[in-house]
């Protein structure tokens, strides 16, 4: 391999290594978005919705509070599971981020002693390590976008519902209920499926992790 395109192709690896560190920063704003279940705006909103329902005689506020918790369980055990999703890849990335420099220090250690036949086999490595905890993020982002989307339905409907303001009725609250409870379990089935994958992605960088670590240390 013609020492111009080494040069070349490790600048690219850095990059590209670069580019992992840049990532952890985006996704740690997009869950300062996603999971924050405790939002204050909807807090009021909800509480003023219960008020309003609870005046008119139309519906008890402990009532209130079991239909509205029938919309929001789900969310919160949603937010639990990617707290812990998110967790494991940040262990995954900070490894990964690790992991890297060690092979970068052994990809310029065989360009400087000239064992180039060495150095493809860790490119190779670096290439896979990159591109799937990547594929994880990528999925993470996505779980966390779709939860944000489901406490916007929530917090859109009860905007919609105190427009009415005296005119809301018992039927409205039901009708958004239903609304966002078919939508909810449509997104449910979906992220079930994302989080199997990145589990299942996290789990196996994991291991290919320990098996390339065993197999640096052996050279």
């Amino acid at each position: 391999m013609a020492a111009d395109s080494m040069k070349t192709m490790t600048a690219d690896l850095l990059s590209a290594y670069d580019q992992g560190v840049k990532n952890i920063t985006p996704l740690f704003s997009i869950v300062a978005l996603s999971l924050d279940v405790n939002n204050n705006d909807e807090e009021v909103e909800k509480q003023q919705l219960r008020e309003t329902l609870s005046r008119k005689g139309n519906l008890r506020k402990k009532d209130f509070d079991r239909m509205m918790t029938a919309i929001t369980d789900p969310g919160n055990n949603h937010s639990r599971e990617s707290r812990l999703l998110l967790q494991e890849f940040l262990k995954g990335q900070q490894a990964m981020l690790e992991q890297l420099g060690g092979h970068f220090a052994q990809i310029r250690n065989h360009m400087e002693t000239g064992d180039m036949g060495r150095i493809a086999p860790a490119v190779a490595r670096v290439k896979e390590i990159i591109g799937h905890q990547e594929r994880a993020r990528k999925e993470l982002e996505s779980d966390l976008a779709e939860q944000e989307k489901g406490q916007q339905e929530i917090q859109t409907g009860m905007k919609s519902l105190l427009k009415k303001g005296r005119e809301v009725e018992i039927r409205d609250f039901k009708e958004m209920l239903a609304g966002i409870q078919r939508q909810s379990k449509i997104r449910n089935q979906q992220n079930r499926s994302r989080r199997e994958t990145i589990s299942r992605l996290l789990a196996d960088y994991k291991e290919q992790r320990l098996k390339n670590e065993s197999i640096r240390s052996l050279q």
